[in-house]
């Protein structure tokens, strides 16, 4: 049985307030003057009584009435609203709508400001050349927390290949914390090594964080017998895990199927291998990644598609596999038809890879290839994911956001 899973998205606002003030002028009022009576004559003898003095001085004029103030001017409109987060390609997300224009002011009173529009959720351009799966424009169920690994169960389709024991599979599904229904994502299949599992395997997530989807893949130790993935027979029933559960994850979520990559840990690389060989070369998955892992001899060249991009990490001290694991390498070198003898030049996996103290990495591209193929040697590793240095996380993300 499959479960599907979607999610809304956010928005934010930003309001910005201007203020126009009427201005009011007042006039002043000036004091009137009044004038005294004459001075009485002096005493004199039988003399007259002096003459009143005039009335009272005129008044002072009336001060001028105030002007009235002016009415205040309409508010500024609101600007549009920030452009939202980027997509997988750093593309603008949804532009916010623009903000409702402010009132007129009363007299003598500023208008309101208009409200700023609302910024866009989680990019919803696309990258170029992008190819959406059915699941885009499906919101997520109520069960899929973004940025949270959730478990789903499907029954592979029976075949003489796929018997009951291989029907019932498991897998995970991780969105973006803002992931937008409208924007098709790169996703990045993820195989854990034996005893691992698909939520807790090389976190891949750290380095592609809103702009992918994850799937980690889980391996049926009820068909294998073991604690790993099977690859050493082919045809092999795990492709067809591969490919259905690629399917259901399409149907579900927003994917942009031109950008499905596929990396693993150990037994997760022999998958990496398997799925780049059969559904690469312009097939499922634009790229694939392996960490300490190796090309099961039982797989054939001739089962192999064409070229696919490939970027591949060992440790030289892994006492498990680093003697076999070149033939993986060149198993690749052949597929993508690279110069022989082998030319190569050195290549920086990003600013975010740095060694550990005590370790080193070193990392080559090679020449004359139909698809991008690098190699990086480590030490100090031993067998190991490849996680500590960054490499198989955002060395790996690097790579393949640079693929054309």
């Amino acid at each position: 049985m499959h479960f599907r899973s979607f999610s809304g998205h956010f928005g934010r606002s930003v309001a910005f307030t201007s203020l126009l003030l009427g201005t009011v002028s007042v006039a002043c009022s000036d004091a009137g003057n009044v004038q005294t009576g004459n001075t009485p004559a002096a005493a004199g003898a039988a003399g007259a009584v002096g003459t009143a003095g005039t009335g009272p001085g005129v008044a002072g004029t009336t001060g001028a009435a105030g002007t009235t103030g002016r009415a205040g001017t309409s508010g500024t409109a609101g600007t549009t609203g920030a452009a939202g987060t980027a997509g997988a390609t750093g593309g603008g997300g949804m532009a916010g709508t623009t903000g409702t224009a402010g009132t007129s002011g009363a007299a003598a009173s500023a208008g309101v400001a208009g409200v700023a529009g609302s910024a866009g959720t989680g990019g919803s351009t696309n990258m170029p050349g992008a190819v959406t799966s059915k699941g885009c424009g499906m919101p997520l169920s109520a069960t899929q927390t973004p940025g949270t690994f959730v478990k789903y169960t499907e029954t592979i389709t029976a075949s003489a290949l796929v018997t009951a024991k291989w029907q019932p599979r498991d897998y995970w599904v991780w969105v973006p914390p803002n992931y937008n229904p409208a924007h098709a994502y790169p996703t990045v299949f993820v195989g854990p090594g034996c005893g691992g599992t698909g939520d807790k395997s090389i976190p891949i997530q750290n380095a592609s964080g809103n702009d992918a989807i994850v799937v980690g893949l889980d391996y049926s130790s009820a068909a294998t017998g073991r604690d790993c993935f099977m690859t050493e027979a082919f045809p092999d029933p795990e492709v067809n895990y591969v490919e259905e559960t690629a399917g259901h994850v399409g149907d579900a979520f927003c994917v942009d199927k031109s950008r499905l990559f596929i990396e693993g840990f150990s037994s997760g690389s022999w998958i990496a291998y398997l799925e780049g060989c059969v559904d690469g070369g312009g097939g499922l998955f634009k790229g694939i990644g392996t960490a300490t892992g190796n090309w099961q001899g039982s797989l054939p060249d001739t089962a192999c598609k064409g070229p696919v991009a490939y970027m591949g990490a060992h440790d030289s001290g892994d006492p498990q596999s680093y003697n076999s694991y070149p033939g993986g390498r060149d198993h690749v070198l052949k597929l993508n038809g690279c110069t022989s003898p082998v030319v190569t030049t050195p290549y920086d996996p990003g600013p975010m890879v740095k060694a550990p103290a005590g370790k080193t990495i070193s990392c080559v591209q090679y020449m004359g290839c139909k698809a991008p193929t690098v190699f990086c040697t480590t030490t100090g590793e031993g067998h190991s994911d490849q996680v500590d240095s960054g490499l198989s996380t955002f060395g790996y993300w690097k790579f393949w956001m640079s693929l054309p």
